[in-house]
């Protein structure tokens, strides 16, 4: 079964026409960059992975190339151009923690200015679960408030992502307290993890909340389930302390 990484959730699942009718093109820019791009949200060992990736290839884009002749008038470069360094960010800041759940808001680039990158802040509910025996099965969990113009929020988007080598078509189901509420379909896979991202709908929602204990069921095959179980201790308090930022 699973690879590497990380997830998304739910009967939460709308389309992106609602963030647009909601929020207008820059949120849709914040959310697409947030939760599709995935910039904070790994987790540490992938992020760490992901580095010692980048750096093996920022050497390899040094390397001498082997000069062939071509002809007499051209010969290839011995040297490939090195590409200008990415723009740094400031690191995700951590607001409050409330049991597993975290608040954070970070800046992502949403936009480029000529040298300068234009960001945003955004601001999401994450938390992340493990299955004790299996290490690399695992679910992450992140909410985001969509707000309009004048800062209100409109409603969340939810992502949740699940290693790779998950059974795609079943999707992710959610229980809570051990009854189902919602099973969503992955929408996408990368190089990290397969994932699911959409509108969080208030029922699921309410139901997280007044809840003790969530299951999020990821499949290796037809009817073979891998449960994680995430505690609820502090998902309200999460919740609400996300929809108080400004």
């Amino acid at each position: 079964m699973a690879s590497r990484q990380e997830p998304s959730i739910d009967g939460m699942i709308g389309n992106m026409n609602w963030i647009v009718e909601h929020a207008g093109k820059s949120a849709l820019a914040v959310v697409t960059a947030a939760f599709f791009a995935g910039a904070g949200l790994v987790l540490p060992a992938l992020a760490q992975q992901a580095k010692k990736e980048g750096t093996r290839t920022q050497q390899a884009d040094r390397a001498p190339v082997p000069v062939t002749p071509f002809g007499p008038r051209r010969k290839p470069p011995r040297t490939i151009p090195r590409q200008p360094a990415a723009a740094k960010l400031p690191k995700p800041e951590i607001v409050s923690t409330h049991g597993s759940w975290r608040v954070v808001c970070e800046k992502l680039p949403v936009a480029k200015k000529g040298d300068e990158i234009v960001t945003q802040k955004v601001c999401y509910v994450s938390a992340s679960a493990r299955d004790p025996k299996r290490k690399n099965v695992f679910v992450i969990i992140n909410i985001l408030a969509v707000k309009d113009k004048k800062g209100k929020v409109t409603g969340y988007m939810v992502n949740l992502r699940a290693p790779l080598g998950v059974f795609l078509p079943t999707g992710i189901a959610l229980e809570v307290d051990g009854k189902a509420v919602s099973r969503v379909p992955f929408s996408r896979c990368n190089q990290i993890f397969c994932e699911s991202t959409g509108q969080a709908r208030k029922e699921t929602l309410a139901r997280l909340k007044k809840g003790r204990k969530a299951k999020f069921i990821i499949y290796a095959a037809p009817g073979v389930g891998l449960p994680v179980e995430l505690d609820l201790k502090g998902f309200s308090a999460a919740m609400k302390k996300l929809s108080s930022l400004k």
